[in-house]
């Protein structure tokens, strides 16, 4: 009967590379989690405003991959058909004050964190076999 010899060294590789692909999966699945709930917090434009089109705000929350995946941003970058970008405008403004993204962070951020270590001690069992 033989059995495979695998250095310390090659085992230690690919723990590691298990263990951070997996921590990148969770990762991308907790900012689309962010992404949905920032969706559901926008608020819709209902004013007179006809440079500004309803839903465009919401409509434009998505997230950008960075880092090869070892962080996110969500982002809202709707422009009025001025040019006029307001993301930042409706999420920072006291005057407006009604912000989406931070508090969409903030309901996730637990959840987020549980899973990448879930993610990570999984993919730590599997290669450590």
């Amino acid at each position: 009967m033989s059995r495979d010899y695998i250095s310390t060294r090659e085992l230690l590789n690919r723990m590691g590379k298990g263990a951070m692909d997996a921590a990148k999966r969770a990762l991308a699945e907790g900012a689309e989690a962010v992404k949905t709930e920032a969706k559901s917090r926008c608020p819709v434009y209902r004013g007179r405003d006809k440079r500004v089109v309803p839903g465009a705000l919401r409509d434009s929350i998505h997230c950008v991959k960075r880092g090869g995946g070892t962080s996110w941003r969500i982002v809202a970058d709707a422009k009025a058909q001025d040019g006029t970008a307001y993301g930042k405008l409706v999420e920072f403004s006291p005057k407006i004050n009604q912000p989406f993204l931070y508090p969409a962070l903030d309901a996730e951020r637990d959840a987020i964190k549980k899973n990448i270590v879930e993610a990570v001690k999984a993919a730590l069992r599997r290669e450590g076999r």
